[in-house]
C-alpha cells in the first residue's frame, strides 16, 4: 500500500515538473493556428477595403445590412448542425467549409464573371468569414483550456494571430504580381488548411495538458443537444451573456463609426485606387506591430493583475478619444494615428481579455451563445451603427460628439460589469 501511494506521489510530481513544457506545447500550437486563421484573412483585406470605395463610401451600410442577413442564418445553421454531434470535430469542418468558398471565388474572379456583384458578394463573404473562424477557433480554446491556463496564454496566443496579420500582407505583396489577385484566394484557402492541421495538434496537446493535470473533467466531447435558436436563447436569459452583448454592441457601434470616417477621409483624400490600397495596407502594418507589444509585453500581465474588466475598459477610452479627433479635425495622418491606437487596443488587449469571459460558462454556451454573440450581435452593431453614423453626420459633427460621449459611458459600464461576473463565476482558488 505504501509503494502505491510513493508510486502515486512520484506520478504527480513528474506531472507537475512536465505542466510547463506541455502548456508550452498548447501556446506554440494555438498560436500557430491562429496565426494561419488571420493570414488567410489579412492577405485579402487591403484589396476587400480598396474595392469597397469603388462605389463610394455611401453603399458600405448597404454592405454590412448584407453581412448581417448573411450572418443571421449562418448562426442559426451552426447551431442546429451542432445538435447531436460531438462540437469539437466542426471546427476544422468549419475551415474546410470556407476553404471551399474560398476556391469557388477564385472560380469568379480568375473569370471575371459579374466583377461588381462578385466583388460586394466577396466583400459579405469576407467579414463573415473573419467573425466566424475566429469565433469558433476561440470557442475551441475556451472549451479546451480552463481560465487558470488562459489567464496564462491568452496573450501569446492572440500574438501569434497578430504574426499571422504581418505574413498574409507580405505573401500577398510578394505574390500578387504573379498569381494576381485570384491566386490570393488560393494562398488563404491552403493557408486555412493549414490551420486544419493546427486544429490537430491544438486538441491532442490540450488532451495532454488535461492528464497531466488530473482534473476533473466532463466527456471528452458529449452530443449537443437543443437547436438552430438555443445559442441566442440563452443569451437572453444571462445577465452576464446578455452584458456581453452590451458590450460587444459597443464595440461595434465606435468601430462604425471609425471605418466610416476613415472611408470618407481617404475616399476624399485618394483617389487612386493603388494609393488607398497602399495607405490601408501601412495601416494594417502598424496596427499589427503595435498589436504584437501589447500581447507580448502587455495583456497578459495586465489580465493578471487587473482582470479582464479593467483591461476592456481602455477601448473605450482610446476609442472616444480617435471619433472625438476624427470628428474634429480630419486628415490622414490623425486617421493613421487614431486607427492604429484604437486596433492595436483592440486586438491587443480587448480580444484576450473577452475571450477570456467565455472560459467560465458551460461548454455548450462556449460554441452555440459564444458564436451568436460573436456574428449576430457584432453584426448588428455595424448595421444600426452605419445608419446611425449617417444619420448624425447630416445633423452636425456636435450630435456624433454627444453621442459618442454616451456610448462610452455606457461601455465603460458594461466593462465593469463583466469584470465583476466573471470574478464571481471564477474557481475559488483561482478567485
Amino acid at each position: 500500500m505504501l509503494d502505491g501511494v510513493i508510486a502515486d506521489v512520484q506520478s504527480r510530481s513528474q506531472s507537475v515538473a512536465s505542466r510547463p513544457r506541455t502548456e508550452l506545447r498548447v501556446l506554440i500550437a494555438s498560436a500557430a493556428t491562429f496565426a494561419a486563421l488571420l493570414a488567410s484573412y489579412s492577405a485579402f483585406r487591403p484589396v476587400r477595403d480598396a474595392l469597397a470605395l469603388d462605389g463610394g463610401p455611401e453603399q458600405i451600410p448597404w454592405l454590412f445590412v448584407g453581412t448581417f442577413v448573411a450572418v443571421s442564418v449562418a448562426s442559426p445553421v451552426w447551431s442546429a448542425l451542432l445538435r447531436g454531434r460531438a462540437r469539437r470535430s466542426f471546427v476544422a469542418l468549419a475551415f474546410h467549409a470556407f476553404a471551399a468558398c474560398a476556391l469557388g471565388f477564385f472560380v469568379l474572379v480568375r473569370a471575371e464573371i459579374a466583377p461588381v456583384t462578385v466583388g460586394r458578394v466577396f466583400y459579405v463573404w469576407s467579414s463573415v468569414f473573419n467573425l466566424f473562424v475566429v469565433s469558433v477557433f476561440w470557442s475551441l480554446l475556451a472549451d479546451l483550456l480552463g481560465p487558470g491556463v488562459a489567464l496564462r496564454l491568452y496573450g501569446p496566443i492572440a500574438a501569434g494571430g497578430t504574426i499571422g496579420t504581418l505574413v498574409g500582407p507580405y505573401l500577398t505583396q510578394q505574390l500578387v504580381g504573379t498569381i494576381g489577385v485570384a491566386g490570393v484566394l488560393i494562398v488563404s484557402a491552403v493557408l486555412l488548411e493549414l490551420a486544419v492541421v493546427g486544429v490537430y495538434f491544438v486538441r491532442r496537446t490540450a488532451a495532454a495538458l488535461a492528464s497531466e493535470a488530473a482534473a476533473v473533467v466532463e466527456p471528452p466531447d458529449p452530443p449537443a443537444g437543443g437547436g438552430a435558436f438555443t445559442g441566442i436563447i440563452h443569451v437572453a436569459r444571462s445577465p452576464y451573456l446578455s452584458a456581453i452583448v452590451g458590450y460587444v454592441l459597443c464595440t461595434a457601434f465606435a468601430a462604425t463609426f471609425m471605418y466610416l470616417a476613415q472611408a470618407r477621409i481617404v475616399h476624399d483624400a485618394l483617389a487612386d485606387k493603388a494609393a488607398r490600397t497602399q495607405f490601408f495596407a501601412s495601416l494594417d502594418v502598424w496596427t499589427a506591430v503595435g498589436t504584437l507589444v501589447l500581447q507580448t509585453v502587455v495583456a497578459g500581465p495586465a489580465i493578471r493583475r487587473f482582470g479582464p474588466g479593467i483591461v476592456l475598459a481602455v477601448l473605450p477610452l482610446a476609442q472616444v478619444a480617435g471619433i472625438s479627433v476624427l470628428t474634429t479635425a480630419p486628415s490622414l495622418t490623425a486617421l493613421a494615428i487614431a486607427q492604429v491606437i484604437s486596433r492595436a487596443g483592440t486586438h491587443g488587449l480587448t480580444r484576450p481579455a473577452r475571450e477570456l469571459l467565455f472560459t467560465v460558462i458551460s461548454r455548450d454556451d462556449k460554441y452555440r451563445a459564444k458564436h451568436a454573440i460573436d456574428t449576430i450581435a457584432y453584426r448588428l452593431g455595424d448595421v444600426a451603427s452605419g445608419w446611425l453614423n449617417t444619420a448624425l453626420v447630416a445633423i452636425g459633427s456636435f450630435a456624433l460628439l454627444g453621442t459618442t460621449v454616451v456610448l462610452g459611458a455606457l461601455w465603460l459600464g458594461f466593462a465593469v460589469m463583466l469584470g465583476a461576473g466573471f470574478r464571481r463565476r471564477l474557481p475559488k482558488e483561482l478567485a
